[in-house]
């Protein structure tokens, strides 16, 4: 907390006022992290010039960008906070999102790409299967041990991801 204080160049009995512990901290920065997606994914939606599954594709390639821009960042959200706080907001915010998740899927079924019977599961599936695969971005990709990691790298993590989602969504797979 000190460290904060001094890089927000503020006293720390002043910041005590307003933040009473790292945990809250790091949720007021996962919040703003995720005001930031959630606008990625609401302005993909809302583009008529990319099929729904182009679109789904770029929300995830525009967020793992935008998570390697700041590193750090996301260590200290997935592997210094407590645990449960990444998932905790990803539920909070999920309300918000989720709706943007759920038009692409039915664009996608109206435009014959996507194959599902009910949308609204199919976006709850991806926004989990999508919090998981950022958790492992965060905790593989992140981390201060990010030299020493094993493994595919991201571009071949990210394509493994769409690889099984759209054999799970997609009435033709995209290559």
């Amino acid at each position: 907390m000190s460290d904060i204080a001094r890089r927000a160049n503020v006293a720390q009995g002043t910041f005590y006022i307003s933040s009473s512990s790292k945990q809250e901290v790091l949720a007021a920065i996962m919040r703003e992290l995720l005001e930031e997606l959630g606008g990625i994914v609401r302005e993909l939606a809302e583009r008529s010039d990319l099929s729904a599954l182009e679109a789904l594709r770029r929300v995830m390639h525009d967020c793992i960008a935008r998570m390697t821009r700041e590193p750090r960042l996301v260590e200290a959200v997935y592997l210094k906070a407590n645990y449960s706080l990444p998932s905790r907001l990803l539920e909070e915010y999920a309300p918000a999102l989720l709706p943007a998740v759920t038009a692409l899927i039915e664009r996608g079924v109206s435009e014959g790409t996507v194959r599902v019977k009910n949308p609204e599961i199919a976006a709850d599936f991806l926004w989990t299967l999508g919090y998981r695969f950022f958790e492992r971005i965060g905790q593989q990709y992140m981390g201060a041990n990010q030299a020493s990691r094993t493994g595919p790298d991201l571009t071949e993590l990210e394509h493994t991801f769409w690889e099984f989602v759209l054999h799970g969504i997609a009435v033709q797979p995209e290559s």
